[in-house]
């Protein structure tokens, strides 16, 4: 079980994260001043190459476990390209061919790929096309039952690829493909191929027999870094690789092949230079600040209840903004904040 170790506020004197690079005085300021849409705690932590280059506390340590939502979605969809590059599966595969009762049920063409980008054709979560029972979030049943549940009884809304709607049922049925293929439960898997060799304490804390892949885990800010930093760093974690150069590539690229979007709880990002609009989603997270020529130059994975993850590849950065707050108000602020730690960045030319 993850436990607390620190809670509060460091002082600038004896903070161990003082940081003689840039000066982040500012984004200091605005946070002061933004903190009750953190309900006045809030943790952030930044890296640079892997060395810290801010980092804030308010009433909420940087080792305070705290449930992270859809947060949780970009560790999950590492998880699947951790079992593509040992070809145990391909994001081409359709269902059908790990989980015969889809076929069964005329769902088995659909793809691992739209299972997480959101584009499988099952109805979102907030779109107010589903009117099935929620099997995911069901803690009577193991993810195995949730999963045969979904395919008997949760009906397509769209062509598989038709359409973007965020919802968490398709990721279910990617994880229990995860666990047929490995011989594996998920909470193994998760802790083998992420957790471990990203020294990371992270759970799945709700419904053991029936983990929730789109947003059960459980984690602090410290930890998540250790994962965002292995990104950054082409995929690799002290000395270990992590996930190789190609899932990184596929887990960072524009997965939705088009798609009309329907349901998004994240329609754009107005602090990205290139005003981007209709963002466009990858292997579990977001693909928020894109250049003309189509290059990810940020990437992100916010969560319902505050927690917002963002690697930045462009300048080799991992962040977070770690909080627990009502759902989505501080969406808007920790977006600014991302804006202006990159353009002090930018002026700085360190």
């Amino acid at each position: 079980m993850l436990l607390p170790i620190a809670l509060g506020s460091c002082k600038k004197d004896d903070n161990p994260y003082k940081n003689a690079k840039y000066d982040f005085s500012a984004v200091d300021q605005f946070v002061d001043e933004n903190l009750g849409v953190y309900q006045n705690k809030v943790a952030i932590l930044v890296s640079q190459n892997g060395q810290i280059i801010y980092h804030k506390e308010v009433n909420m340590g940087l080792n305070t476990p705290l449930p992270i939502a859809s947060a949780s979605k970009w560790l999950s969809g590492a998880v699947i390209m951790a079992l593509a590059d040992e070809q145990k599966l391909s994001l081409n595969d359709t269902v059908g061919k790990f989980l015969p009762d889809f076929s069964k049920y005329k769902k088995g063409h659909i793809t691992i790929r739209q299972l997480f980008s959101h584009t499988s054709g099952f109805a979102g979560d907030g779109d107010g096309s589903d009117t099935t029972d929620k099997y995911e979030y069901r803690n009577d049943l193991t993810l195995a039952r949730a999963v045969d549940s979904i395919a008997a009884y949760t009906p397509l809304v769209a062509t598989p690829g038709a359409i973007f709607s965020y919802g968490s049922a398709s990721m279910q049925v990617a994880g229990r493909i995860a666990e047929v293929v490995s011989g594996k439960p998920w909470g193994q898997l998760f802790n083998e191929k992420i957790a471990q060799p990203c020294q990371m304490r992270a759970e799945y804390f709700l419904r053991a027999q029936n983990p929730l892949i789109a947003g059960g885990v459980r984690t602090t800010a410290r930890d998540y870094l250790n994962f965002l930093e292995m990104i950054a760093a082409g995929g690799s974690y002290g000395g270990r690789q992590v996930l190789s150069r190609s899932a990184l590539s596929d887990m960072l690229k524009d997965q939705t092949n088009g798609a009309t979007i329907v349901g998004t709880p994240y329609p754009n990002n107005p602090f990205s230079p290139y005003n981007n609009k209709d963002l466009r989603y990858g292997v579990g997270n977001w693909l928020d600040v894109v250049d003309p020529a189509g290059n990810v130059l940020e990437s992100s994975s916010p969560g319902l209840l505050g927690a917002h993850p963002w690697q930045d590849s462009k300048n080799q950065v991992a962040g977070i903004v770690f909080t627990r707050t009502a759902p989505r108000i501080s969406q808007a602020t920790s977006l600014k904040i991302r804006q202006m730690i990159r353009d002090i960045m930018a002026s700085t030319g360190k």
